[in-house]
């Protein structure tokens, strides 16, 4: 398994699934993995990843953030939280994730500043240990925004 840059590709296994448009550029930015590689990309172990490269993973309400930079990568998701009600205000939504969310288990939880009145953002990050894969990292971050809901909407 690997997530190379070899010239101006970007290769997941022997697979090229981006190509950079700068040479010089420090930063590799892959904006989306296409469903045919993203089984081989959750399987992903820290060595496997390149340095200074950043991968998107959208869906319909959230994306898988991958970064890796000075031998570490780091996994996040944006999870957006329908609020059409307007329970909860983006003020104090804010406030009670960075006075009493921001963190669960291993994983830091801060407050999107997109956040509009109807839809509160959250960003779940955990860092990428070298013996567990991405979807173990995903896996993680999932069990982590599970109980954040339920903590949140129980209190």
């Amino acid at each position: 398994m690997s997530l190379r840059i070899i010239d101006k590709d970007v290769y997941l296994n022997d697979t090229v699934i981006s190509t950079r448009d700068f040479i010089d550029q420090s930063i590799v930015e892959v904006v989306n993995i296409q469903k045919e590689h993203i089984s081989d990309f959750y399987r992903l172990k820290n060595t496997d990843i390149c340095e200074n490269v950043e991968v998107y993973c959208d869906n319909d309400t959230y994306s898988l953030n991958m970064f890796r930079e000075d031998n570490k990568s780091f996994i996040s998701k944006s999870i957006e939280i329908l609020d059409k009600d307007e329970v909860i205000s983006i003020e104090d939504f804010n406030k009670l994730i960075a006075e009493e969310f921001s963190k669960i288990n291993e994983v830091e939880v801060f407050a999107d500043e997109d956040s509009i009145e109807d839809s509160l953002n959250i960003v779940l990050s955990t860092q990428l240990s070298d013996s567990e894969c991405v979807e173990e990292a995903n896996s993680k971050i999932d069990s982590a925004y599970k109980e954040l809901i339920t903590k949140i909407f129980n209190s």
